[in-house]
């Protein structure tokens, strides 16, 4: 057998391999589920009720137009990751070096902040009546570590809850809308996602741009989509191995090079199922539903606190939405006002601290084996991507835990998401070299796809421009 023959300072060449056959579409959801977790919990439970309350429905297309974007975002991330099996964390610093510790350090200024689980705790002290926010949100923290360390694949087991979780929010989302809106309302909301262009006056720009960067899962969240799948083992990701708990599994050896296939006649067929399987999973569950649920809780929020003149900040949100429930519908509308937003916050701080730990992971794990800065960290070599990770789970729960003081109210939620655009400016550029340059014509994303991808790029760096110009 011939050597490979890997230059210490380059990442290695992909291996070739044969494109497995994609299984029926019903089990291609999972991963539009996660995603769609993540956008509920974060601009559509907070920010657009928040914006949607101030300034009416007719700002919706903002949100229309920031999930779009992203739907074709995570395709192509999908893509890249389905042809190559390498995540876009390794794939980008081939054409560049330096991403790899700017993926690294964004990761950390982005999503060390506890906000999540200082969210979960205010609410969790509002549902109970009892108790500190710090001593609930201590307690969310604790449960994540339990139910990470309890499954085999930490990914299996993120996708198994939020199929649950999401389906008991949808339902709770869907009696409060019934007993709140009315078809005055759902017009409104129509028209309102179809006044492209319209700004109303004396609105924040900073809020509406994290806004829309959080029509979605936003920032570096969209990027471990590529982790996900590859976990998922799907496309070539069926061969570089998961992340397996090392307390309650085997560990499985994870590749860090990346793989490709011969596009002939079969890989074609096949390439084409996988495709669609991306498309049900994204455009069906993460557009779509995430779409009507985005709408729903700003058309709610709206419904409920405008007509009072109230306009809440940050939690508030929830917490004020929920005491008008609970005026209207007693202790019954109260209760699943706020179970909703638990259950959603909670599904967020949870898969927040999977992607910054498996994107973290990934980043050091590949680099310590191969590339330039594998001088700087091969001294990690011998450790185990999954020991990396569910390491990295353990500490970051432990910061979060003494950040907890720190909460992190609108301000810092908006500055988050405000960096969170930033980062897309410079990684959807990326992302459209890669897919149109770095993969088999034949893999390659099509005119409307492409448009779509170059307009969100023009939009995410216009809107960096404009925050800076703005602040200076």
């Amino acid at each position: 057998m011939r050597k490979e023959n890997i230059h210490p300072e380059k990442y290695p060449e992909p291996e070739i391999k044969t494109l497995h056959k994609a299984p029926h579409w019903t089990r291609a959801l999972g991963v539009g589920v996660v995603v769609m977790g993540l956008a509920i919990g974060t601009g559509e439970l907070i920010l657009w009720p928040h914006l949607i309350t101030k300034h009416g429905p007719q700002l919706l297309w903002a949100a229309f137009m920031g999930i779009t974007f992203q739907y074709f975002i995570n395709q192509e991330v999908a893509r890249h990751a389905l042809a190559t099996g390498e995540s876009f964390f390794t794939s980008s610093s081939r054409v560049f070096k330096w991403f790899a510790p700017f993926w690294l350090l964004s990761a950390i200024l982005l999503y060390i902040w506890p906000g999540w689980a200082a969210a979960i705790g205010t609410i969790l002290q509002e549902l109970l009546g009892f108790g500190s926010h710090i001593l609930w949100a201590a307690a969310s923290l604790a449960l994540v570590l339990v139910l990470t360390f309890m499954g085999k694949a930490a990914y299996t087991l993120l996708e198994r809850s939020l199929k649950v979780i999401i389906p008991i929010f949808c339902a709770l989302l869907l009696v409060n809308s019934f007993l709140t809106l009315s078809l005055v309302n759902i017009q409104e909301a129509v028209l309102g996602m179809v006044n492209f262009g319209y700004l109303p006056e004396g609105i924040d720009i900073t809020v509406l741009i994290g806004a829309i960067v959080f029509a979605g899962a936003g920032g570096l969240l969209n990027l471990c989509i590529s982790l996900w799948y590859r976990d998922k083992q799907a496309g070539m990701g069926k061969y570089v191995g998961r992340i397996i708990n090392p307390i309650t599994g085997k560990t499985e050896s994870v590749s860090f090079k990346g793989y490709a296939f011969h596009p002939d006649a079969q890989s074609m067929r096949r390439w084409k199922e996988w495709m669609r399987f991306i498309r049900i999973d994204q455009g069906i569950i993460f557009w779509l539903l995430g779409l009507v649920t985005l709408v729903l809780l700003s058309l709610n929020a709206y419904a409920v606190l405008g007509p009072r003149g109230i306009v809440p900040e940050g939690l508030n949100v929830a917490v004020a939405q929920a005491h008008i429930f609970g005026q209207h519908w007693g202790g019954l509308g109260f209760n699943s006002f706020l179970i909703m937003a638990f259950l959603m916050l909670f599904s967020v701080m949870w898969t927040i601290v999977d992607a910054f730990c498996r994107i973290v992971s990934d980043i050091v794990y590949v680099n310590s084996h191969a590339g330039p800065f594998k001088k700087y960290l091969g001294a990690l070599e011998p450790i185990s991507v999954s020991h990396l990770y569910y390491g990295l789970v353990v500490i970051m729960v432990l910061m979060s835990g003494l950040l907890l003081p720190l909460r992190q109210p609108l301000v810092l939620l908006t500055i988050s998401a405000v960096l969170g655009g930033m980062v897309m400016a410079v990684y959807t550029p990326v992302l459209i070299y890669l897919n149109n340059a770095r993969l088999p014509k034949a893999l390659r994303p099509g005119i409307i796809t492409n448009t779509m991808m170059v307009l969100a790029s023009l939009f995410y760096a216009y809107a960096s421009i404009a925050i800076i110009v703005h602040y200076l």
